[in-house]
């Protein structure tokens, strides 16, 4: 048994929680194309095609969740959309939440034991333990794994399904994969880059590398004040080479302390062999003394923390009023901003931006612990036997192969062909991809294996695009050390649960936008705020010492 489950193991008499967000993490499956994986058992959905399966009963099935259109047609909207409902007898009964009302909607349909047959949770470990002690949510049957093995498969690739599996004994929730056929390194991090305008640091006479510290990039932004390249002021009236959000340029301060709670839980097992606060490290006030002088000296938008997503992003991209920009490193990303590039600015984004892997000042790379997963999927306890049958074959036939290229590119010989050398060539106008042509995204991108996984090998993405995705996970990964990016979550902390946590919880990346913008000197301003905020930590640290005692 792996270290990891025994720690479960030992948790499981303590009762625990906590959320994760999505955005990618590190399983525990190798890496590998999508035909090798599905070997070992044909699915019960292309059994089907056989005449195992009878899909002669037309089944209408609800599902709920965040990542749902209410636009769209996912039906029979079109050929793509008519595939999947067609092939499965199905029709979808599709309620579409907002991250406003998400959390609260799930929550009172399954108290109240009146959820969707299907639903896209936001996984909290506290109240996953009162859903299943209450019969809130379905089990799936013992056997599942090898009856849809496609899907077993994809289900492999994030710990979490493991280790939760074992903590409830059975399998409840379906923590969905951000990778699965194509895993850019063993360990992985979030995808957070630090995008540059090199046209202008040409200009002032700065070399832009492919590795940098907070530090450099603070020079950087100073050069861009003095010299305004981009003659910002003159057009806008003003200039300041950074405009993020509070979340955005906290980063900053995640760059350089690992558990600074701003991706990350904040605690960590010290040197000493006792849990400690991040927060309170030396680690997170070096990362704060940097935002706060691009605050104090003009570098960073005065009003950042009034600043609302997509505004920060779109002042780079769109507007050309700033110079340095943290965002997703994603293909999707690139071509939204070579495209908006090239409309709004005149210039060609691959020539004039660099995508550079922010280190601390310490010279590594500072990461939380990915659990490669984005939501879980989740069932009724009412559902009956046969609708979930029905819903499983098309969740094992979606992680198929064949369904995946339908998904992420659409038809063979419609909208894509192979090269004959294992990639795929687009045959749809340049520019585009099946996304635009069929009704895939949410829902269907992500029914269960998440988009982000195809985008190295996706036609639609331009080549370069692909190739430095892959790029900056191999310098995250290269230029970190297993402390300063953890391999796996510390679950002792991961699935932690108690009146005082709860007590405990903040908003750290506001939490340090008030630092930041407050009166005095940032280094005492953050100790008072740490020692009024030790009165609610303590408790907590003292729960999980006791753990470890």
């Amino acid at each position: 048994m792996h270290t990891w489950k025994k720690t479960i193991a030992l948790i499981l008499c303590l009762v625990m929680v906590l959320a994760v967000t999505a955005c990618g993490d590190s399983g525990n499956a190798n890496s590998g194309s999508s035909s090798s994986k599905n070997e070992g058992g044909e699915s019960s959905a292309d059994a089907g095609d056989t005449g195992e399966k009878d899909y002669s009963e037309k089944m209408v099935i609800s599902w709920a969740g965040i990542q749902i259109d209410d636009t769209k047609d996912y039906n029979y909207g079109d050929e793509l959309t008519r595939h999947f409902t067609e092939k499965f007898n199905i029709e979808w009964d599709i309620t579409s939440l907002t991250f406003e009302n998400w959390a609260e909607r799930l929550r009172i349909w399954i108290n109240s034991d009146d959820m969707p047959d299907m639903a896209v949770w936001n996984y909290l470990h506290g109240e996953a333990a009162n859903y299943v002690d209450q019969d809130l949510v379905k089990q799936l049957p013992d056997n599942w794994k090898s009856q849809w093995p496609s899907l077993a498969s994809a289900y492999s690739d994030t710990i979490m399904n493991e280790g939760v599996e074992e903590i409830f004994d059975g399998t409840y929730f379906l923590f969905r994969p951000v990778f699965s056929n194509n895993r850019p390194t063993e360990k992985l991090s979030t995808h957070m880059s630090a995008y540059v305008r090199t046209d202008w640091a040409e200009a002032v006479g700065y070399e832009v590398k492919d590795v940098m510290k907070t530090s450099e990039l603070m020079e950087l932004a100073y050069l861009f004040k003095e010299n305004d390249p981009g003659n910002v002021a003159e057009q806008f009236g003003s200039f300041y080479p950074i405009n993020m959000t509070s979340a955005k340029i906290s980063y900053f301060v995640q760059f350089n302390s690992t558990y600074s709670g701003v991706t990350s839980l904040p605690y960590y097992l010290g040197d000493d062999g006792a849990y400690q606060w991040g927060p309170a490290s030396e680690d997170t006030l070096t990362g704060l003394k940097i935002m706060s002088e691009l605050y104090t000296e003009g570098l960073l938008h005065p009003e950042f923390y009034t600043i609302q997503d997509p505004d920060d992003y779109a002042m780079f991209h769109t507007t050309g009023q700033s110079g340095i920009y943290v965002g997703e490193g994603m293909a999707a990303w690139f071509t939204r901003h070579k495209q908006n590039f090239a409309e709004y600015q005149g210039l060609d984004f691959d020539e004039v931006v660099k995508l550079v892997t922010v280190v601390g000042e310490d010279g590594y790379y500072h990461g939380s612990a990915v659990t490669n997963y984005w939501c879980t999927n989740i069932f009724s306890p009412h559902i009956e036997d046969a609708k979930l049958e029905r819903i499983l074959d098309m969740l094992d036939y979606s992680c198929t192969e064949e369904a995946q290229l339908i998904i992420r590119m659409g038809f063979e010989d419609v909208d894509w062909e192979s090269d004959g050398e294992g990639g795929y060539v687009s045959l749809l106008e340049t520019g585009t991809s099946a996304s635009d042509k069929y009704a895939i995204f949410p829902m269907y991108g992500n029914m269960f294996i998440l988009s982000d996984d195809f985008q190295f090998i996706n036609p639609g993405f331009a080549q370069n695009h692909r190739d430095l995705v892959k790029e900056l996970y191999l310098t995250r990964e290269a230029n970190s050390t297993e402390k300063s990016l953890p391999s796996e979550p510390d679950w002792t902390v991961f699935f932690h649960e108690s009146t005082a946590l709860n007590l405990a919880t903040m908003v750290y990346t506001d939490e340090y936008a008030n630092l930041v913008t407050k009166e005095g000197d940032i280094e005492a301003n953050w100790q008072a705020w740490v020692n009024e905020k030790m009165n609610l930590i303590q408790p907590v640290l003292d729960e999980l010492n006791a753990k470890i005692s």
